[in-house]
């Protein structure tokens, strides 16, 4: 049986299916403009928190409407960190693309083996350029890195002020084990090895080379976290004992006079961290690892130890300070960065009073106000060209404190 098909001619469709398909499609475009009109008026809510985790950033601020031109774009930025079911929309995005394709957020992170992440920098290139060596760090700038060192101990010793300098090692020079298969060296000395060779052949500067302790350590206890960039309270403990051997040495009144760090007890199943790098994947719930010495309970016991806060502990500025009124204590100066925050309750026992400061600059008004028995000067290795970056202001100019 043939059907009589013509060219223009169509088949009949039933009004009342029609109907149905152009309900439907009234309900899906309601609904749809609806969602999108609720989720974008969320971003208008007030809020007290503006700070986006998972990003480690804080929102962009609402434009003023001068200048005009640059209106549109930062309006559009403002709202972009505002709208509704932001955070949830971004974590089921995270989450696919860590676990699905191996991806973090961040593309400052390295997901490596075993559940280790790895930091690349600040800027996405230390790991390249203090690690693999992809990226070259000329001698010139090594040398005007000890040149700087010994301006400040010159400094410090005309002030009668002891000098030590230590290097934080970053994590991928102790744990390379962990990192991906692809992450490979392709120079057989690192910055940080080029530099220890030229400060052992000026042999004029304290200096506490900590790649040995931590690595003799690592072979009974996990001295970093796996998914933070820092050493954990273990790793800080090492580096504390080998760093107060030389401030002994520096200071004589400190022999035998030592206070040994104290670390907290391990509750397994209760003490879980999931560190900076974990957030910085989008997907922390896919990274948490056992907190072996937890930092949270040193740090909410302080009646526990002699040295206090005596500064306003909310003010955040970058400066610390700590007392301790054992007598015949001397007073320190240490500049430092994250890697030190761990070092803070441990080093402050041994001073009289401690002065934290957040900062690669020594500032010789401040050293001089403070009058300091010894300054530590303590960076991580990422921050290696820091101290010739940053140089100490001339003494000469800087005869009085500010602070």
């Amino acid at each position: 049986m043939q059907h009589d098909v013509s060219p223009g001619r169509r088949s009949a469709v039933p009004p009342m299916a029609t109907t149905q398909h152009r309900l439907r499609d009234i309900v899906f475009t309601i609904v749809f403009v609806a969602t999108l009109a609720a989720l974008g008026a969320a971003a208008f809510r007030p809020r007290t928190d503006r700070t986006l985790d998972a990003e480690n950033r804080t929102m962009a601020p609402w434009p003023a409407l001068s200048p005009l031109g640059a209106w549109p774009a930062a309006f559009e930025q403002a709202f972009a960190d505002r709208f509704g079911a932001r955070a949830r929309l971004l974590q089921l995005h995270n989450r696919v693309q860590v676990r699905a394709f191996g991806v973090p957020a961040s593309p400052n992170v390295v997901i490596g083996r075993d559940g280790w992440l790895y930091f690349l920098g600040e800027d996405g290139t230390a790991f390249d350029r203090y690690y693999r060596g992809t990226l070259p760090v000329p001698d010139a700038e090594l040398t005007a890195v000890v040149a700087e060192f010994r301006r400040r101990a010159a400094f410090l010793a005309g002030e009668g002020i002891a000098y030590v300098v230590t290097v934080a090692p970053d994590k991928s020079t102790i744990y390379d084990e962990h990192l991906p298969r692809w992450a490979t060296r392709v120079v057989s000395r690192t910055p940080l090895d080029r530099l220890v060779d030229e400060i052992h052949a000026d042999g004029s500067l304290r200096f506490v080379d900590l790649r040995a302790p931590l690595r003799d350590a690592k072979t009974r206890e996990h001295v970093y976290f796996a998914t933070d960039s820092h050493w954990n309270l273990l790793g800080a403990a090492v580096a504390y004992r080998a760093l107060m051997r030389e401030v002994s040495d520096a200071l004589p009144s400190l022999r035998g006079r030592t206070v040994t760090a104290a670390l907290p007890p391990y509750v397994p199943g209760v003490d879980v961290y999931s560190g900076d790098l974990a957030r910085l994947t989008g997907d922390p719930a896919s990274f948490s690892e056992p907190d072996l010495a937890p930092l949270g309970k040193v740090l909410a016991a302080p009646h526990s130890r002699c040295a206090q806060r005596i500064d306003d502990a909310g003010r955040n500025d970058g400066f610390e300070w700590y007392a301790c009124d054992r007598t015949g204590l001397p007073r320190a100066v240490v500049y430092r960065d994250s890697m030190a925050i761990p070092l803070i309750p441990l080093l402050s026992e041994n001073f009289s009073r401690a002065a934290y400061v957040s900062s690669h600059r020594l500032d010789p008004a401040f050293v001089r106000r403070e009058r300091p028995d010894i300054v530590i000067d303590e960076l991580v290795e990422r921050s290696l060209l820091a101290p010739a970056a940053t140089p100490m202001p001339d003494p000469a100019g800087h005869r009085q404190g500010a602070r």
